[in-house]
């Protein structure tokens, strides 16, 4: 059963939608606030197959105009985003050393993240997968990228992630009223889909692309989450400690 939040974010969504009000995606630009550089968790094969489904789904529904996020290439659950859009991002910026140390800092101390997908809600610009973490590695990952980060954690240093979720189609595009009806009523009665667990190895560092007509991302660092379930925990170097890379 997704948590308060979403159901609050279902009744907002439907509203918009309803009322011809969604969001819609465009192109991201240089300096623009949304699909920087981010923290990403990807899921198992498995899991990401049944995200690709739901995506299918919805655009079986209002059509082929809008991003499909949740298929096998983009499907994602957002640790943390780090920055404002940068269309390129060279290999040698100094940030990229940064943000990779302290990824691989925080992933050496937390053992693969398991979250639970409970169901389907709707936001004004997409729709969700409602996820719950299982155990308390999730929550160990992220307290732990905040730390290692500090100051490079500038760009969420005042946002409070309380949910997980993956979205699976972002709309890109007005909707026609009867399909938004009927968007809405299918997700109503996939409130409480189960979906199985999703399990993410790996913490990976990504940058947002526009390509094709749809936003997908490319890997630039990958850490492993080594630390097995309830061992204890170890004492670690900090980021700046390490090398870049």
């Amino acid at each position: 059963m997704c948590p308060a939040k979403f159901d609050d974010l279902f009744a907002a969504g439907a509203d918009a939608l309803l009322g011809g009000r969604q969001q819609s995606q465009s192109p991201p630009w240089d300096d623009g606030p949304r699909w920087g550089l981010s923290a990403v968790l990807r899921p198992d094969p498995g899991a990401a197959g049944r995200l690709e489904g739901i995506a299918t789904a919805v655009g079986s529904i209002i059509g082929p105009a809008h991003w499909p996020t949740g298929d096998r290439i983009s499907s994602h659950f957002t640790l943390r985003a780090l920055e404002r859009h940068r269309v390129s991002v060279p290999a040698t910026d100094p940030a990229l050393g940064r943000y990779s140390g302290a990824i691989r800092v925080a992933a050496a101390d937390a053992g693969p993240v398991r979250l639970r997908l409970t169901g389907l809600t709707l936001t004004s610009a997409s729709v969700m997968v409602c996820a719950e973490p299982v155990d308390g590695n999730a929550e160990r990952l992220a307290a732990g990228l905040e730390k290692q980060l500090g100051d490079d954690g500038w760009f969420e240093a005042d946002l409070v992630r309380d949910i997980w979720y993956c979205n699976v189609v972002h709309f890109a595009g007005a909707i026609e009223p009867d399909r938004a009806a009927e968007l809405v009523d299918w997700v109503a009665a996939r409130r409480s889909l189960a979906l199985g667990d999703a399990v993410a190895h790996n913490v990976e560092l990504v940058q947002w692309v526009y390509r094709d007509g749809r936003i997908v991302p490319t890997v630039l660092f990958q850490a492993p989450l080594t630390v097995a379930q309830n061992s204890n925990p170890h004492l670690f170097p900090t980021a700046n400690q390490l090398p870049a890379g």
